[in-house]
């Protein structure tokens, strides 16, 4: 089954074509810089699948009366058009159920369908129980063979499936009939068996946005050894979207696809090879240090940094940011034994946000941290104290902002219950599942805010100054002067890393 799909005037891409025959049994990968158009290539398949992917997953301003998406399929057109009224891509003609059958599209936080399995695994919960209290289960030894080589250990040993209205569940067992469910693992574990469930379901093309997320160095590794393993187990043909070089390293040369926007504003994606990638997409050649961080907000912060507050450097420098502090570390450890940055270990470190300096990634050498814990989060806790921006925008981006404050100053103040609130948000969930509305529950029940719920409020209040009111050097330079005295450390760090050479370096 060939599957050819162009794309034009849907957000930033112009115009793309791809085409894949999903009966081919292999592997693509898809890399390029970010707004390349890769998760907007990904999201146009899972339309075909889903028509409201794209009113779910982009903002109506993606769109505008140009805007089409066909495709064909073993040559059969269908076309996807704009329709103002529905505020969506909307189609007259069919697609055949035999392809919506074949395909299963997996997209990254917060759209994946993994992510939305956590509530059903929940439902399941008594049934699961009892399952397991009459040993009504069996031994998925195939998945624990592929868990317990990916992350190289052996607690997988007791993990087991159980059957539920025709659903594959899994949970480790111990004693006294205590059990672990799926959705208690790792987020990295937990995308694994995911998409094991998905390999087994017997879809002929899986499409995975992000691949990379959640997976260190070492397991993304292995991960392509078994993609191979199973598309010829299962004649599955696996197309993904990563930036993680790991990957992308253990890849034949057919396998790799570069995406890349062109001058008449057209992207193209075309099979490149592994040093065109490296160094088209991360700059590695003429680069006599690197340095690796987390996300593109502290990559930006640190070039602002180095520019404008430390002295001019003599080395030429390339900051990179990998994803993940884990990951990020692990990189760094990588290039040690096989020379893809420097063949000179010394010539990488790595810059994490504050949050990780406790964890055991960021207590090595050539690793340091930035003296508070986020750029997002030091950004919220200086707004929610009235140090910077309109407050009452402020409260209207981040409307818990009470909650928030107490957190920041640690304070545990649990807050009356709100019954009828509690009662509208839960018949509202009931109808729509929405992580928003969760939090309003949480709210009302008068719950105090956790780390996961500031981190989110301080991406989305970054997103949205940033968006409508400041620059992000804007935002840099304010966090730069409130914690200046704690930046002296950084500033020396780094500017014995970019100007000195040969000097140990030790934060």
């Amino acid at each position: 089954m060939k599957l050819e799909i162009s794309i034009k005037d849907v957000q930033q891409i112009k115009r793309v074509d791809f085409s894949v025959d999903l009966h081919e049994r292999s592997l693509i990968c898809i890399t390029g810089k970010n707004g390349a158009g890769k998760t907007t290539l990904i999201k146009a398949v899972r339309n075909l699948v889903n028509a409201d992917t794209f009113p779910k997953t982009s903002p109506a301003r993606s769109f505008s009366d140009t805007s089409e998406i066909s495709y064909k399929v073993d040559g059969k057109l269908i076309v996807f058009r704009y329709d103002k009224e529905k505020k969506m891509m909307d189609s007259r003609d069919a697609v055949p159920s035999v392809l919506r059958k074949s395909i299963s599209i997996e997209l990254p936080i917060p759209h994946g369908e993994r992510f939305n399995f956590f509530q059903k695994i929940s439902e399941v919960d008594s049934s699961l129980r009892s399952q397991v209290v009459m040993k009504r289960y069996s031994k998925p030894t195939m998945l624990i063979e592929f868990l317990e080589s990916i992350y190289t250990t052996k607690k997988f040993e007791n993990l087991i499936e159980v059957k539920i209205k025709n659903i594959s569940y899994y949970a480790i067992v111990f004693a006294d009939n205590y059990y672990l469910r799926e959705d208690y693992f790792s987020s990295g574990e937990y995308f694994l068996i995911s998409l094991y469930r998905r390999i087994v379901s017997g879809f002929t093309a899986i499409f995975i946005d992000e691949i990379d997320i959640s997976l260190d160095a070492a397991a993304q590794v292995k991960l392509v050894e078994w993609l191979r393993k199973f598309k010829s187990l299962y004649n599955t043909t696996f197309i993904f979207t990563t930036h993680s070089l790991a990957m992308m390293r253990m890849l034949e040369p057919d396998e790799l696809y570069y995406m890349e926007g062109q001058a008449d504003g057209s992207t193209v994606i075309e099979n490149r090879s592994y040093a065109f990638i490296k160094s088209t997409l991360f700059g590695f050649k003429g680069w006599d240090k690197y340095i690796l961080t987390e996300d593109d907000v502290l990559k930006d912060f640190l070039e602002y940094f180095i520019v404008k507050y430390c002295r001019p450097s003599f080395y030429q420098h390339k900051i990179i940011y990998v994803g993940g502090g884990t990951n990020t570390t692990d990189l760094m450890k990588r290039n040690a034994s096989e020379s893809f940055f420097s063949k000179d270990s010394s010539s990488v470190i790595v810059v994490l946000d504050g949050d990780q300096r406790d964890k055991s990634h960021s207590k090595v050498e050539n690793v340091t941290c930035i003296p508070f814990e986020s750029v997002e989060k030091e950004l919220l806790a200086r707004c929610l104290r009235g140090d910077f921006g309109d407050f009452v925008k402020i409260k209207s981006i981040v409307d818990d902002h009470h909650r928030l404050l107490d957190f920041v100053d640690k304070k545990i103040s649990l807050k009356k219950k709100n019954k009828l609130l509690i009662m509208f948000y839960n018949l509202i969930l009931s109808i729509r599942k929405s992580t928003a509305v969760r939090r309003k529950v949480s709210v009302a029940n008068g719950e105090p805010a956790t780390s996961k719920d500031f981190k989110n409020a301080g991406k989305k209040l970054f997103k949205q100054l940033t968006k409508e009111d400041y620059t992000r050097q804007d935002i840099f330079e304010f966090l730069i002067k409130k914690n200046w005295d704690e930046m002296q450390h950084l500033k020396n760090y780094l500017e014995s890393f970019t100007s000195i050479q040969d000097k140990k370096i030790t934060p």
